[in-house]
């Protein structure tokens, strides 16, 4: 049988474990001590309605290097080997910007909401997906090998159309 003062070592690994998780979404600063299991967890105050919270991360690239590339584990294809299809310029597909925008954005609301499971499955596991798939903006790049994006054609669509269209 354990104290609240003596932690078994899953105790102290699951402590250990989740201040690192607090640390990379920018919960915790890097350095503090990591909360005791025993404690008792209060909720994540709540800002006010008027007041707008500070994003854990200032701009999609900081969400991408300091956050989804140091969580994201994924074997990335090379040569022969079975892997995503990566871009390391990322920014550089029009696609992946808005794919990667609106997961970083959905990210900082679930930070604050504390529902980090759904934004994996419904964020960053489909967004993932079809950016690195071989059909998707990285196929033609590896890492270190950029191709310049390939978009979809399209032609003007006819005005008759567009005048059956709500907005229209």
């Amino acid at each position: 049988m354990t104290t609240p003062t003596d932690r078994s070592g899953s105790e102290r690994a699951v402590a250990e474990l989740s201040a690192l998780l607090e640390q990379l979404s920018g919960a915790m600063p890097p350095g503090d001590p990591p909360p005791d299991p025993q404690a008792a967890t209060a909720a994540t105050p709540q800002p006010a309605a008027d007041e707008v919270p500070e994003p854990a991360f200032r701009n999609l690239d900081e969400f991408m290097r300091l956050y989804l590339g140091e969580v994201v584990e994924r074997r990335v294809l090379s040569g022969p080997k079975s892997g995503i299809h990566w871009c390391d310029r990322w920014w550089a597909h029009p696609e992946a910007i808005s794919r990667l925008y609106a997961m970083w954005r959905e990210w900082e609301k679930a930070r604050l909401d504390d529902t980090m499971s759904t934004w994996w499955l419904h964020h960053l596991d489909p967004h993932l997906m079809a950016m690195t798939t071989e059909y998707g903006p990285f196929a033609k790049c590896e890492p270190g090998r950029h191709s310049e994006p390939s978009t979809l054609p399209t032609l003007p669509a006819p005005r008759e159309i567009l005048d059956q269209l709500p907005e229209g």
